[in-house]
C-alpha cells in the first residue's frame, strides 16, 4: 500500500445526499472537502426499480462532489420481509437463510459514474453471531433466522470452517457483481480474522461497545496477518443515546486512528453534527470537532500504516465469535458462530481473560464490552485503555508475523500444529516468552508440568505453563511486559507512538 494518508468520511443517509442538508453539504463545505462519504441506502419494499434510480442520483451527486462514497445496507438486519414488487427479495434466500441480497443492477447504478468505493453491510458479525437477533425480538420471539445455515455440529472448529467458506462464498459473490471492496462493520471485536481471510475488510468501532483500542488491537491483528486494509468508525451512539459521546472524545478517537495506521476512518452519523437553534439549524460542536480534525489531518503524510505495525504482545486463538456473551438468556445469545448448538466453555473464555489482564486489570474479566449485563457494566465507559503495543492473530498465524513479540499467549480451542512449531521456534531462537496452557505447550514440557504455575526455559526463551490467566502469580510475572499504566504504546516499523491517556480515559496525548 503506497498511500499511508489516512482517508477521512462520515456516514450520512441517501436522502441528505440527495437533499443538500446542512449535515451533508454544510459539513463537506465546512471541512473543506472530505476523502469518502459512507452513504446508508433504505432498501426492502417498493419497487425495485425506483430504488435503482435513487442510486444513479447518488452517484451522479457524489461526481459533481469529486467524492467517492461506499454504499451501506442495515435495512435486512432489523426487516424479514424486504421484498420489492418486481419480486426481488433482498434478504430471504430459499433454504431458510436472511443476509443482504444485493442485484448486479444495484451494484452497476451505484457504480454507474465509477464513484464507488465499496459496499458494507451493517452489523455484519453481529447478524451472524447473534442470528439476525432484531428480527428475532421484533417477532416477538417466532422467526429465528440464520445468516448462513449452522453444520448441525457441537464443535467450534468444524462449525467455524464451513462459516469460514461460506463468508468467502459471499465476500467473493459481491465482489464478483463489481463491487471495490466489501466490508463488514462490527459491533462486537469478533470475526475480523473470519473476514479478513476471507476477503471482508475488518472495519472497527470506537467509542461504543468496547474500548477503542481493544477492537484495534484485534482488528489490526487480522489486517497484518492478512495483508488487508483496516477501516474504523468512528460511533456517535452510546447504548441508547445520540450522541453518546462528547464531541471531545469524538476528536480522540479520530486522532487515535491516524496514529495508529487506520486506512480509513469515519463517524457514524453526521446527523449528529447539527443542532436546531431558534428553529434553525447550525453546525454544533460536533460538526465543528470533525472539521477541525478533517482540515489538520486530511492529506497528512504518515511514515506508516497498520501493515508497518509491530506489536510487542500477542494473544493467539481461534476465532470463535466470543466476546463475553452469557449469563441471561437475551438480549445476546450465549452461542458461539451464531450456532445454537454450541455453547462457550472455560477455552473461550481464556482470551477475555488474557485481555484483562495486558490491559492493566481496566476491562472486565467477563467480557470485551460494556454489552453484558453484569456490576462491570455499569463503570462509566472510556474509549482508552493501558495497553503496550498488542496484536491479536488467530490459530494459523506464521512466524513472520509474530517476530516482534516479546511476549506471546496461547489460549482457546485450537491452534494449527505449524503455529505451535513457529511459536516454540520463536522462544527457542528469537527469546520470546510464551504464557499458555499445558495443552498448547511442546510435548517435553507438557509431560512434565505440574501445578497452576510453571516455568521452564527453552533455548533463548521460556515457556510459562499457566492453568489460569487470572492467577496473580502470572500477573506479577508478566507485568514487565505490560508497559505503564495509563499509556498505550505502539511501534510501527521504526517509529514508535506512545500515548498517554487522560484521567476519564477518553483523551489522548502523544509523548
Amino acid at each position: 500500500m503506497k498511500d499511508k494518508k489516512l482517508k477521512i468520511g462520515f456516514n450520512s443517509f441517501d436522502n441528505h445526499v440527495l437533499g443538500g442538508d446542512l449535515d451533508f453539504d454544510g459539513i463537506i463545505e465546512k471541512a473543506g472537502g472530505v476523502d469518502f462519504v459512507l452513504c446508508h441506502f433504505e432498501i426492502g419494499d417498493g419497487k425495485l426499480s425506483s430504488q435503482l434510480e435513487r442510486a444513479k442520483k447518488v452517484a451522479e451527486r457524489m461526481k459533481e462532489l469529486k467524492t467517492p462514497f461506499i454504499a451501506n445496507f442495515e435495512t435486512q438486519n432489523f426487516r424479514y420481509d424486504c421484498s420489492t414488487e418486481e419480486g426481488h427479495d433482498w434478504a430471504n434466500h430459499p433454504d431458510g437463510t436472511h443476509r443482504l441480497n444485493i442485484p448486479k443492477e444495484m451494484v452497476a447504478a451505484l457504480n454507474s459514474e465509477k464513484g464507488l468505493a465499496g459496499i458494507m453491510y451493517d452489523e455484519f458479525e453481529h447478524t451472524i453471531i447473534n442470528r439476525n437477533i432484531s428480527i428475532f425480538m421484533d417477532s416477538k420471539m417466532k422467526l429465528d433466522v440464520p445468516v448462513f445455515n449452522p453444520f448441525y455440529t457441537d464443535s467450534v472448529r468444524v462449525e467455524g470452517e464451513a462459516l469460514s467458506s461460506e463468508i468467502k462464498e459471499y465476500a467473493d459473490s459481491i465482489k464478483a457483481l463489481g463491487a471495490p471492496a466489501f466490508a463488514g462493520e462490527h459491533v462486537f471485536p469478533v470475526l475480523f480474522h473470519t473476514f479478513a481471510r476471507n476477503g471482508v475488510t475488518p472495519n472497527f468501532k470506537s467509542q461504543k461497545e468496547s474500548c477503542s483500542n481493544v477492537q484495534f488491537a484485534i482488528a489490526a491483528g487480522a489486517a497484518l496477518q492478512y495483508g488487508t486494509e483496516l477501516w474504523n468508525c468512528v460511533d456517535l451512539w452510546h447504548k441508547m443515546t445520540f450522541p453518546g459521546h462528547s464531541a471531545t472524545e469524538m476528536y480522540n478517537n479520530l486522532l487515535f486512528a491516524f496514529l495508529t495506521g487506520v486506512n480509513r476512518v469515519y463517524v457514524e452519523a453526521s446527523s449528529g453534527f447539527v443542532s436546531k437553534v431558534n428553529g434553525s439549524e447550525v453546525i454544533n460542536e460536533y460538526g465543528e470537532e470533525y472539521c477541525r480534525f478533517v482540515k489538520e489531518y486530511k492529506d497528512k503524510e504518515r511514515s506508516y500504516t497498520v501493515l508497518d505495525y509491530k506489536p510487542e504482545i500477542g494473544v493467539i486463538r481461534y476465532d470463535n465469535g466470543y466476546w463475553g456473551q452469557g449469563g441471561v438468556p437475551l438480549p445476546w445469545r450465549n452461542e458461539l458462530l451464531g450456532s445454537k448448538y454450541i455453547k462457550p466453555d472455560f477455552r473461550a473464555k481464556e482470551f477475555i481473560k488474557v485481555m484483562h489482564l495486558i490491559t492493566h486489570g481496566e476491562t472486565s474479566p467477563n467480557s470485551l464490552t460494556w454489552s453484558r449485563i453484569e456490576p462491570f457494566s455499569l463503570t462509566p465507559h472510556r474509549s482508552f485503555t493501558s495497553m503496550n503495543g498488542a496484536a491479536v492473530f488467530d490459530d494459523r498465524v506464521t512466524a513472520d508475523k509474530l517476530t516482534s513479540l516479546r511476549l506471546c499467549f496461547l489460549c482457546g480451542e485450537y491452534i494449527s500444529e505449524q503455529t505451535l512449531k513457529d511459536v516454540k521456534k520463536l522462544v527457542n531462537e528469537n527469546g520470546l516468552t510464551v504464557v499458555t496452557p499445558r495443552r498448547f505447550a511442546p510435548k517435553g514440557i507438557k509431560n512434565t508440568a505440574q501445578g497452576c504455575l510453571r516455568e521452564f526455559k527453552d533455548g533463548k526463551g521460556t515457556w510459562i505453563i499457566c492453568e489460569n490467566f487470572s492467577d496473580p502469580r502470572l500477573k506479577k510475572r508478566v507485568m514487565p511486559f505490560l508497559g505503564n499504566k495509563g499509556e498505550m504504546k505502539f511501534r510501527f516499523g521504526s517509529e514508535t507512538v506512545t500515548l498517554k491517556i487522560s484521567p476519564d480515559a477518553n483523551e489522548i496525548t502523544r509523548i
